[in-house]
């Protein structure tokens, strides 16, 4: 096995399209790439990637159309063989969709679910508050744009935040029976 850096490629992470810190731990090892051309050509995306204690590597993938027990099985199918192939170390590997309050890492995420509520965590308190939830929308200029309504509940208040602003954000569920 090579060193950290030959098995980190920082130069195809561009940390201002991510979310929190996560790009620099698991999404900038070099087989990533493959792994999202791998899971693309099954039709499906990469959603999330996390490294667990015990040597577990849990992989999220997703669809507009939904993921299916065949999908996960498909992936974790491929993901093995590559895995194997590329040296990468783990113990196990778990392979699912990730979930109704889908994480939102990268730019296209944010981008793919303008006009959905989601829930937000700043990096740095605005007016002594870092968690919000509200509509996601793309700013006018640049960034995005949540809306949200204000404490007393009389008006929306519109929040402007870059990617790098944010430490974490999901989809705020909403289940239909």
């Amino acid at each position: 096995m090579g060193s950290k850096s030959e098995n980190i490629r920082w130069y195809l992470v561009n940390p201002e399209e991510f979310a929190g810190n996560g790009w620099a731990g698991v999404w900038a090892e070099r087989w990533v790439p493959d792994a999202e051309a791998a899971i693309a050509s099954l039709g499906l995306e990469l959603a999330d990637l996390e490294r667990e204690q015990g040597g577990l590597l849990r992989v999220s993938i997703d669809s507009p159309k939904g993921v299916t027990v065949v999908d996960c099985e498909k992936v974790s199918h491929q993901l093995s063989n590559l895995l194997t192939v590329e040296n990468v170390p783990y113990e196990r590997l778990e392979v699912s969709s990730p979930g109704v309050d889908r994480p939102l890492r990268r730019l296209r995420d944010f981008n793919r679910f303008v006009g959905h509520e989601v829930s937000l965590k700043l990096k740095k308190a605005v007016e002594n508050q870092k968690n919000f939830k509200g509509i996601l929308r793309l700013g006018e200029i640049s960034g995005f744009v949540l809306e949200y309504m204000s404490d007393s509940g009389q008006k929306p208040v519109q929040l402007n935040f870059e990617i790098a602003d944010v430490a974490a954000a999901r989809l705020v569920p909403h289940l239909q029976f």
